[in-house]
Formats: C-alpha cells, structure tokens, sequence
C-alpha cells in the first residue's frame, strides 16, 4: 500500500480533504501520547496533552513551512505545551524512590523484575530537570535524530549531543547512586 507524505496529507488536509486530516492524526497520535506520557507522568495529562496539540495543529497546520520535518514541528508543538504543563503544576520531583516502594525482603529486591526495573529507570528519569528528560525522551522514544533535537530545541547539533551524553550520565549515576542505597538497606 502506498504511504503518502506527510507534505502531501498536509496540503489535502489544508483544501479540507478530512481523509487526509484523519490519516495525519492517526500517524502521529500514538507517538504524541506516549511522548506526553513520558514527559508528564499520567494517563489523563497526556490524553490532555494531546488533545491540545491536535486543536493546535488543526488551527495552526497552514503555519507549517517546511523549514522542518512535519514530525519535529509537530513534536516542538508539544514540547512546548508539556513544558507549559510542568511548569504551571510546578512538576514535584519528590517522587517515591524505589526503595519506598519495594518489600523489606533482601531476596524480593536483589531480584528486580523487569517491570521494576523499567519503574526505576522511569522514576529516575522524572528526577531529572525538565531539558534533560525531553532530550533522553526524543532520542530513545521517539528515535530523533540529533539534528532533528537540535532543530526543536533551537540549538545547535553539537549542543544537542552534548546535553543527551550529560542527561545520560546524569540518569546513570542516579541510578548507581539508587543501586548503592538499596543496597545498603540490607
């Protein structure tokens, strides 16, 4: 079957083709949730998050020039609503540490699920400053390009590897710092 282009949907949507406006939302919605999700935590804050960067883009999608992607455009829309989001609840990052959360038996904690594991790494994550947990989340999850980083955040390709390594060495010692103190609990 053939895929259109995002360019192509994008100038049929624009003459109010709704088949090419379903097909552009449909591409993108999955990502622009769990990208929402990532960043803010909860179901219903990303359900809302993404139904704002749909109201947007429907109201601003003849604003898109070309001078990007279609995705790193769309992207850069809810980075900056998530940002607006974080900043306006004033984001706590007192979130429970793992060893809150997990059983005083030694046995249960030396063996972490995987499920456990993905639940450090994503508490770990929610502890670091707003920047550096949108850079990790646009490399791995939604598999950006530094060059396509560097175009949302403004900045340059070289700035753009050089925050993604100091998040990703931030996030490893906190959790080497989390496996140490677990570790001493018993």
């Amino acid at each position: 079957m053939f895929k259109r282009s995002d360019e192509s949907l994008i100038a049929k949507a624009l003459e109010g083709d709704q088949h090419a406006w379903q097909q552009l939302v449909s591409r993108y919605q999955s990502a622009l949730y769990y990208f929402g999700l990532r960043l803010l935590g909860s179901k219903e804050d990303a359900n809302d998050l993404l139904q704002d960067v749909l109201m947007v883009l429907c109201r601003n999608l003849g604003q898109y020039r070309g001078e990007s992607s279609f995705k790193s455009w769309l992207f850069s829309i809810a980075n900056y609503r998530a940002m607006d989001v974080l900043r306006r609840r004033k984001y706590s990052e007192d979130e429970q540490s793992l060893a809150e959360l997990a059983d005083d038996s030694p046995a249960l904690c030396q063996q972490l699920s995987s499920k456990q594991q993905q639940q450090q790494v994503r508490l770990q994550l929610r502890q670091l400053p707003a920047e550096q947990r949108l850079i990790l989340e646009l490399k791995f999850y939604q598999q950006f390009t530094f060059d396509e980083i560097a175009s949302q955040l403004a900045i340059s390709s070289n700035t753009a590897k050089s925050r993604f390594y100091t998040a990703l060495d931030k996030l490893r010692l906190q959790l080497e710092d989390d496996h140490v103190e677990q570790s001493a609990n018993f």
